[in-house]
């Protein structure tokens, strides 16, 4: 009985995370959909909860509200946006009189602000260029993670993440490197390099934010999406590979 009470508990937390991947696939797709400023906006809320949930897991406090701007700043402009956190950042050690909360605050205000903001710099480029980094990101993420679940045998960075494994990231990255090959207006070899090599920078941030939730000892940065986490556990990868996909790009 026991057996079959843990087998219902993991297929409802399974369907949990199905639900809630769909849910968050179909607005992802709808703020894609909106005008540049509006989409904007969305990027500046999302960075708000990044900041939100990565502040609440280093424990400083009260460096939310700015990172609502600080997309928007380095976006306009990156030397203004590195102005714009640093010297947030003075206030912020100055107000706690302490160099651990200067550099939090720092740390917080960059992560937040300057990998969001070229998913602003992608849109205004060309919506399809960043519906598909999407797609590719999401097969990415599935493939790892259903193909690690049932084949892995070899972890990857154990003491990062212990479940991921070489057989999950290979499946993640051929499988979602093979869809935006399908998808992209680029050449067949162009895409190949811009796919394989956006989605390994993804990968990277995927165990960036793993490290830093080892270190403070947490599972996942909110339960806000269910089995996905919080935002942070959600679109982790796609952030961090925005700047070198847009690079590539361009």
């Amino acid at each position: 009985r026991l057996f079959k009470e843990k087998e219902e508990v993991r297929k409802g937390l399974g369907m949990n995370r199905e639900i809630y991947g769909l849910a968050i696939g179909i607005i992802s797709l709808i703020a894609l959909a909106l005008p540049l400023h509006l989409f904007a906006l969305i990027v500046a809320g999302l960075s708000f909860m990044i900041a939100k949930e990565l502040s609440r897991a280093i424990e400083i406090e009260g460096i939310e509200f700015p990172s609502l701007f600080s997309p928007l700043v380095f976006y306009v402009s990156q030397p203004v946006g590195g102005l714009f956190v640093s010297l947030l950042g003075l206030t912020y050690g100055y107000k706690l009189w302490s160099m651990e909360g200067f550099l939090k605050a720092i740390f917080v205000l960059f992560y937040a602000g300057f990998f969001p903001s070229f998913l602003i710099a992608i849109k205004e480029m060309d919506t399809y260029l960043l519906f598909i980094l999407l797609v590719a990101i999401w097969t990415n993420d599935v493939l790892a993670y259903y193909v690690g679940k049932r084949f892995g045998k070899h972890p990857l960075l154990p003491k990062i993440s212990p479940n991921k494994t070489y057989e999950g990231f290979i499946a993640g990255v051929v499988g979602g490197t093979a869809v935006f090959v399908l998808l992209s207006p680029y050449s067949f070899l162009e895409s190949l390099l811009i796919g394989s090599v956006a989605l390994c920078v993804g990968v990277g941030g995927d165990y960036f934010k793993s490290f830093i939730k080892r270190q403070v000892g947490v599972k996942d940065f909110s339960n806000l999406l269910g089995g996905h986490g919080g935002f942070l556990d959600r679109f982790d990868s796609l952030i961090f590979s925005a700047p070198i996909y847009y690079w590539l790009i361009r």
